[in-house]
């Protein structure tokens, strides 16, 4: 039976992840920065602590691994810290420590969780894995830089690694702006967008536990790194009207106009940068809501026999559900 260590095991995707691989028939090595999720993991998981920084901690639980699931990442730098140094040391560093742990392990596959920020913050259209990656932030830089450690090691036959490509994964967690969104609707605090052109991809996170598993059981990958999505891209305004129809609210009377909130966005980024506090509405966090970004997951379809099965329109009641769970809200 093959054992896989996943990295970042305490996290969202990873609480969702290591109970798969446990049905799937792998044995699991857990590994978390702290204990606290010791107790969500099955009996039969092993769960060990440590951190990705730390080389030689790495080496240690990686000894009888076959494979590696890396997700542990740094997404959000400190305030006040160098955000280039911080995901650099965890993002890449990190990696590398992965990298080198699988190999002297004997692990045969490593698969890395990387982002779609690889290619930018928007796109242009629809994006596959033919398009050069651009990244434009920190956080994209350090994932591209992973990447290529993953694509080097590959090469020169000291492991089989892919990298996966990850938009905004969703589903029942507390974490993400996405919760976020729906408590703004629910409370008043989000305006009624305009109708915009703009479609963005998201993956529902059995999508993605599913693109994992694809990856540790296929034979073989035809390129370093694959894009994973939903099956089809979103339009941000069906995306926020599919939200207020399930929060009770109903279609809006009236939409705010696009040149409005691009207004608003300028006095967020003036205010921002006389105030040095942050701003509920910037032009950084409109680009977010009415940009596209929409990414292709037809060559992981087509060559690993991804299936996507999850959609938004499906899961809407789910998270709704959950988060009058989270907070106590009972609608209406």
């Amino acid at each position: 039976m093959t054992r896989v260590l996943v990295t970042g095991a305490g996290g969202f995707l990873g609480t969702a992840l290591v109970p798969e691989l446990g049905r799937a028939g792998f044995r699991v090595r857990a590994f978390v920065r702290d204990s606290s999720p010791i107790l969500s993991f099955l009996p039969e998981v092993e769960v060990v602590v440590g951190d990705v920084c730390h080389g030689k901690r790495v080496k240690e639980v990686t000894v009888d691994c076959d494979a590696v699931v890396h997700l542990a990442g740094k997404v959000h730098a400190k305030d006040g810290h160098d955000p280039e140094r911080e995901y650099n040391s965890v993002n890449v560093e990190g990696t590398r420590h992965v990298l080198d742990a699988a190999v002297a392990a004997g692990a045969t596959r490593v698969v890395f969780v990387s982002s779609v920020k690889v290619f930018g913050e928007q796109t242009q259209g629809c994006v596959d894995e033919t398009c050069p990656p651009y990244p434009q932030t920190p956080y994209g830089w350090s994932k591209w830089k992973a990447e290529q450690l993953v694509s080097e090691y590959s090469q020169c036959g000291a492991v089989m690694g892919v990298s996966l490509r990850l938009p905004m994964v969703y589903g029942q967690t507390k974490k993400g702006n996405l919760f976020q969104m729906i408590e703004a609707i629910d409370v008043g605090w989000f305006p009624p967008l305009p109708k915009l052109p703009a479609l963005r991809s998201l993956l529902h996170i059995d999508n993605c536990v599913q693109a994992i598993l694809r990856c540790l059981q296929a034979p073989r990958f035809n390129r370093a790194a694959y894009i994973v999505a939903d099956a089809d891209p979103y339009s941000v305004t069906d995306l926020y009207d599919r939200m207020r129809r399930e929060l009770g609210k109903g279609p809006p009377n009236w939409r705010i106009p696009l040149w409005v909130l691009k207004g608003g966005a300028r006095c967020g980024d003036f205010f921002q940068a006389v105030s040095g506090q942050h701003a509920l509405l910037t032009t950084q966090r409109l680009s977010k809501v009415i940009g596209s970004a929409w990414y292709s997951p037809e060559a992981l379809i087509r060559e690993l026999g991804y299936r996507p099965l999850y959609s938004f329109e499906k899961t809407v009641p789910e998270l709704i559900a959950f988060y009058r769970r989270s907070t106590g809200s009972q609608g209406g």
